[in-house]
């Protein structure tokens, strides 16, 4: 991350008396955590924030500071700055259609709010008056970290929690390839800071209904390898019984992704009107971002998304 970049968000944090940070929906630990530690820091600005996420964050993250007060609409009456954290492109905060007139692809040179931009996604359309994107960082919260690094912001423990949840859940519990040497740095630097291991691990990938294995039953069962040596499972709502939710399907992708020598996997589920998909794959030579962006999606190289209006076919 460029010093300079840093200077310029210092400048807008510094004139800002009312700030809104802006997770996206469906919000994952990364998201979350950099919201709930931005909010530490600028409230320990003396700052006035609020924080905003379309969807309701899931009883996972409870565990987090600030939960409770995560809105789901833009109340931006007196706000003079947004700050947008890990959404891959405008649209991923699902605010753009409310208020397009603030969140666009490109704002221009008429700014109606100054916005921050801080991502992590190959797909980060640029879309801040301030653009903070670093693809080469694992998580948001590492780009945090370096910029809390920079201007020496005192960490404490629970501050650290938040910022080891991010780089927890963007690296799969330091299991995908981004897991890199400075990643494992910037965790035994966070823990040594007070963060707490054990609910994040916990919460994030060690905890699950009866009802969410019985679902990824399911789409475990209707996986197959294609003649184009890929992996694919889909999973039609008419299969959902009572208790059951697509949202649940939300890890099953990276077992998916434990099949060897096939070169992506994809999971397919319909969710309320909505087709929606996951890659991933543990080839270097596969970019993922870009297949999403054929269906309006994005993300990482390795890792991405999409979702579309529509229901499955025969």
């Amino acid at each position: 991350m460029e010093k300079e970049l840093i200077n310029n968000l210092w400048e807008e944090i510094t004139k800002a008396k009312n700030i809104t940070l802006v997770g996206h929906r469906k919000p994952d630990g990364d998201a979350l955590g950099s919201m709930c530690a931005m909010k530490m820091w600028l409230a320990s600005l003396g700052k006035e924030v609020r924080m905003a996420c379309i969807d309701k964050p899931s009883a996972r993250y409870k565990f987090l500071p600030c939960m409770d007060k995560i809105e789901n609409d833009l109340h931006l009456e007196d706000c003079d700055l947004l700050i947008v954290l890990d959404c891959g492109a405008h649209y991923m905060t699902d605010f753009h259609q409310k208020y397009p007139e603030i969140i666009a692809s490109n704002q221009g040179e008429d700014v109606v709010l100054p916005i921050v931009n801080i991502d992590h996604h190959a797909s980060n359309d640029n879309f801040g008056h301030l653009n903070l994107v670093d693809m080469s960082a694992a998580s948001v919260t590492m780009i945090l970290y370096n910029i809390f690094t920079y201007l020496d912001v005192e960490i404490g423990p629970e501050m650290a929690t938040c910022l080891l949840t991010g780089l927890y859940n963007d690296t799969g519990s330091f299991m995908h390839s981004n897991t890199s040497r400075d990643v494992y740095m910037i965790a035994a630097d966070l823990l040594a800071q007070g963060a707490q291991i054990s609910p994040i691990s916990r919460n994030l990938f060690k905890s699950n209904s009866v009802s969410t294995l019985k679902l990824w039953g399911k789409a475990l069962m209707n996986a197959e390898v294609t003649d184009e040596n890929f992996v694919v499972s889909v999973v039609r709502e008419s299969e959902l019984i009572e208790g059951e939710d697509p949202d649940q399907l939300g890890g099953v992708i990276d077992y998916l992704n434990m099949v060897p020598d096939v070169d992506f996997a994809m999971l397919i589920k319909e969710d309320r009107g909505h087709i929606k998909g996951s890659f991933r794959t543990r080839k270097d030579d596969v970019d993922l971002s870009k297949m999403a962006a054929l269906y309006g999606g994005g993300g990482h190289p390795k890792a991405s998304g999409f979702s579309i209006p529509g229901h499955l076919a025969d």
